[in-house]
């Protein structure tokens, strides 16, 4: 029944497996000015990156900023590395923040990026780069994501901004803007002296579109056309007596300068009416989502014509603010609507504070009529801009405005209305095949048949999908590479035992330090599962130091090896398994936590290839010797109809997306039977779980032979020859 993917590092064979972009995609990285370019934001990022003329690009994958990543290790060996522009692909958002500090030291232009939780993982190192300035532009690209539908922790990297005297730049929905916003960026932070974020949304990252670019700039510093040395510079230290002085030249220069700058050059945007006596602010997107309400309403189209009576200001720099131009837009208007997006609201408060200080006799509206939680999506516009609209300006006198917005709202439950019920929350789930999912039926197997049940801390990966249904066995969902150390006064205060796990990329990110440091050197009791699948997945699929690859496809030469790392930090009790070899595996798994040696971290590592990966590799590879007319045997699983009395417990240790559920369609067992679907890869699990859970012997591996040898053709006919059909039927199918 096994399916035996048995996969090491020693033996694996390294093939770069490419990422999102193809060679169409990076050739029109090489066009001029006036020249078109059709692509997604990261595209659009990166080529306003290489007008600027960077030297330098690194950064930790993740969404929605993995695809610049990509963008820029497809793009290297065809582009970058003639240009000679650094990259890497940082071990964490720290080490990638760290890359700005050339830019503190030599006039290098250069520009790095994380997804928005990175933030407080780079803040240690960003914070000093920011105090002590940098000479010739650094730019951090946030994968900025209040919406959360590509990250987990709701935040905005506007505070950090704020605190951290970061300039913030939060581009409205439109490529061309953002690839202008790039280049204005970066000149912005030469010319302030200071370090810039723009926000790149879902919405832009994911959105492809034609602009018109410009030539791109060669750096004059690169690993091509290397400099004999870096300054110097002792008063580049954060440290006193330098520090205070950095200080006030941060507050009292360089942020001033910068907003000076956005006036000077129209980074700020005006829509509608300058005379109007009714305005509206926005930032970022929440400019879309207004356009997009106004034009529902009759008072704009989604191109940016707006009704004269309205003045729009749109701040593509949210920080810092212009008191010269906020001010300016205020002045005669009765009254002005804040649309800004979450919290902490300091746009609003800043221009509050601002009016209150300067005595502006100018009505202010915001998230006392706007949302002030949640992403600001059209649907959840209308009725505030309606009502600011009808109350507030008067433009509702006949009631249009309102009858539009009530017909708005009321599409929404109709379709509500049309599907009948709610439709069931769709939680997230592990890929068909994916050899995390073993190791989590395995640990509810265990518990089950111990009758306890441990403590899972859990941080951030993959894995964190294992705390939903079915397996319920992460307990925890911390930050990356916290999830052992969370669990220490959990079960230091507790009868339960702790098993914690993790992948191999959050590992390598972070936990090494953060959790096998810390547990070993507070003689930890717990068991310490490791998701070896040879990739960063959750982000992708990036290559890690595991893969012995870099993200260019160049070689390490060298080998970074878990096991030895964990013997090294003085893990001794250290066992491998694969988790396709489910009695191997429990036997392992029980032997481990059962350790009463001695308190200590014990250390299982699963190795197994991330499913998707080993697809994109294997298919490709029969195709061809399909092609080639050679052998190919490819294994898939079935239920047996006859078998399967349509009970489901199968189902409550695995969670495969393949095995689901089909009509019996007969009178007296009507329950819904398995049945697992054409997207099954053959992992065996689903038999594993059934014969290891004592379930039942429904499941069937079906191996399809494709060119079969001599030899497989002769045993077949005698097969079909000396054994009745039915018999010889179910030993094929087996």
């Amino acid at each position: 029944m096994v399916l035996w993917i048995y996969w090491q590092l020693n033996n694996y064979e390294l093939v770069n497996m490419g990422h999102s972009y193809t060679d169409e995609d990076v050739a029109q990285l090489r066009r001029g000015k006036g020249e078109r370019l059709y692509g997604d934001g990261a595209l659009v990022v990166l080529k306003a990156l290489l007008e600027s003329g960077i030297s330098y690009f690194g950064g930790y994958p993740g969404s929605p900023t993995a695809n610049l990543m990509d963008a820029v290790a497809d793009a290297y060996d065809p582009l970058l590395k003639e240009y000679g522009v650094y990259f890497e692909s940082s071990s964490n958002e720290m080490s990638a923040g760290a890359l700005l500090t050339t830019s503190v030291y030599g006039p290098v232009r250069g520009a790095v990026t994380w997804k928005v939780v990175g933030n407080g993982v780079a803040t240690d190192v960003v914070d000093h780069v920011s105090q002590l300035g940098v000479k010739d532009g650094a730019m951090i690209v946030v994968g900025e994501d209040y919406g959360v539908s590509s990250t987990t922790v709701v935040q905005r990297t506007l505070a950090w901004g704020v605190k951290s005297g970061i300039l913030v730049i939060d581009p409205r929905g439109d490529q061309q803007v953002l690839h202008r916003m790039v280049k204005e960026g970066m000149d912005l932070s030469r010319d302030s002296k200071s370090v810039v974020a723009l926000l790149l949304r879902p919405q832009a990252s994911h959105t492809n579109a034609e602009i018109t670019v410009g030539d791109n700039v060669v750096p004059e510093i690169s690993t091509v056309r290397k400099v004999e040395a870096f300054r110097k510079d002792p008063t580049l230290f954060a440290l006193p007596p330098f520090a205070q002085e950095q200080e006030k030249d941060r507050h009292q220069n360089r942020l001033p300068t910068a907003a000076r700058l956005v006036v000077e050059r129209g980074l700020n945007e005006y829509f509608g009416g300058s005379q109007a006596e009714f305005g509206i602010i926005t930032h970022g997107t929440t400019f879309n989502s207004t356009l997009r309400v106004l034009s529902l309403l009759g008072l704009a189209d989604e191109f940016g014509a707006l009704d004269s009576r309205l003045h729009l200001l749109q701040l593509n720099v949210i920080h810092p603010l212009s008191e010269a131009q906020i001010e300016a837009f205020m002045a005669g208007k009765k009254a002005v609507l804040i649309v800004e997006e979450g919290q902490p609201d300091l746009i609003e408060s800043q221009i509050r504070a601002l009016a209150n200080r300067r005595g502006i006799p100018c009505r202010i509206i915001g998230h006392d009529v706007v949302p002030g939680v949640g992403e600001l999506v059209p649907e959840r516009l209308v009725e505030p801009l309606a009502r600011y609209l009808a109350e507030t300006v008067g433009l509702d006198a006949d009631g249009a405005i309102g009858r539009k917005a009530r017909a708005v709202l009321d599409r929404g439950r109709q379709v509500m209305d049309a599907i009948g019920k709610p439709v069931p929350a769709r939680i997230p789930t592990f890929c068909t095949g994916c050899p995390e999912r073993p190791v989590f039926s395995q640990m509810k197997i265990k518990d089950a048949v111990f009758g306890e049940k441990d403590w899972h801390g859990g941080d951030v990966g993959c894995y964190g999908m294992a705390g939903f249904k079915p397996f319920e066995m992460a307990d925890s969902n911390i930050g990356m590479g916290a999830g052992l150390a969370a669990a220490t006064a959990i079960t230091a205060l507790s009868e339960q035992k702790n098993v914690s796990v993790v992948g191999d990329g959050t590992l390598w990110h972070s936990a090494f330090n953060t959790s096998v440091a810390n547990g070993i050197y507070n003689k930890q009791e717990a068991t310490y599962i490791v998701l070896n699948n040879g990739w960063t997945a959750m982000t992708g699929a990036h290559e890690n130091p595991n893969v012995g690859l870099l993200m260019t496809g160049e070689p390490m030469h060298t080998e970074m090896s878990l096991e030895k790392t964990f013997k090294a930090m003085g893990v001794d009790h250290l066992e491998k398994a694969n988790p396709y070899d489910f009695k191997g595996f429990q036997r392992k798994l029980i032997r481990i936590h059962e350790d009463k040696s001695k308190p200590q971290v014990r250390v299982l590592i699963s190795e197994a290839e991330c499913q998707l990966q080993r697809q994109r590799r294997i298919r490709p590879q029969n195709a061809a010797a399909l092609k080639a007319g050679k052998r190919v045997a490819i294994d898939r699983l079935y239920v047996d109809d006859q078998v399967c009395v349509g009970d489901h417990a199968c189902m409550r240790f695995n969670g495969c997306p393949s095995l689901t559920l089909k009509s019996s369609g007969g009178v007296v067992k009507k329950s819904d039977k398995a049945y697992i679907d054409p997207t099954c890869v053959g992992c065996g699990v689903c038999g594993e779980v059934s014969t290891m859970a004592l379930l039942c012997p429904s499941f069937v591996k079906v191996t399809t032979v494709s060119n079969p040898s001599w030899l497989e053709k002769l045993a077949l006919g005698l097969r079909r020859l000396l054994l009745p059909r039915h018999v010889s039927l179910a030993l094929e199918r087996q």
